[in-house]
């Protein structure tokens, strides 16, 4: 109950603090100036390094607007604001962008995918760490043979 609670009232402080984020309805609109109608790849990585202290509030506006890959807008934030990155996959998350997408987004902005995972029933969702190391070779074998098989003799 606490856990619910302690969420909500973050949640409702982020949503509370992204309506007046900016500093000024001017320099909010000196961004989207900046951003213009349909902001390429490249437009919006300058506009977030140079504004890198309005990652997460640039990023809300990215995500609303047309033809804007959410991937690379989220990634282009992280590297900008990598110590907003908890805050950037959250805004993502609200959004609507695919989980997926925002960890794939972390790990090529170099941003540690466990930082910013979303809590599940079952715990916080980690990416693999590599492949399964091979089955060890069968012990016994009833008479088999090969070269793969450890006798027991």
């Amino acid at each position: 109950m606490k856990f619910a609670a302690t969420l909500l009232g973050a949640t409702t402080l982020a949503f509370s603090s992204f309506t007046f984020a900016f500093e000024s309805d001017e320099q909010r609109d000196a961004i989207l100036l900046q951003l213009g109608d349909a902001p390429t790849e490249e437009t919006y990585q300058s506009v977030l390094i140079e504004n890198a202290e309005h990652a997460v509030d640039i990023l809300a506006l990215l995500l609303g607007m047309d033809g804007v890959d959410p991937q690379l807008a989220v990634q282009a934030a992280m590297t900008a604001a990598p110590d907003s990155a908890l805050e950037i996959a959250q805004i993502a998350r609200d959004a609507g962008v695919a989980s997926e997408n925002i960890t794939t987004a972390a790990l090529l902005a170099g941003v540690d995918p466990t930082q910013i995972a979303e809590a599940t029933a079952a715990g916080i969702q980690t990416a693999a760490v590599g492949p399964a190391p091979p089955a060890a070779p069968a012990v016994g074998g009833q008479g088999g043979g090969g070269t793969d098989v450890i006798s027991p003799n």
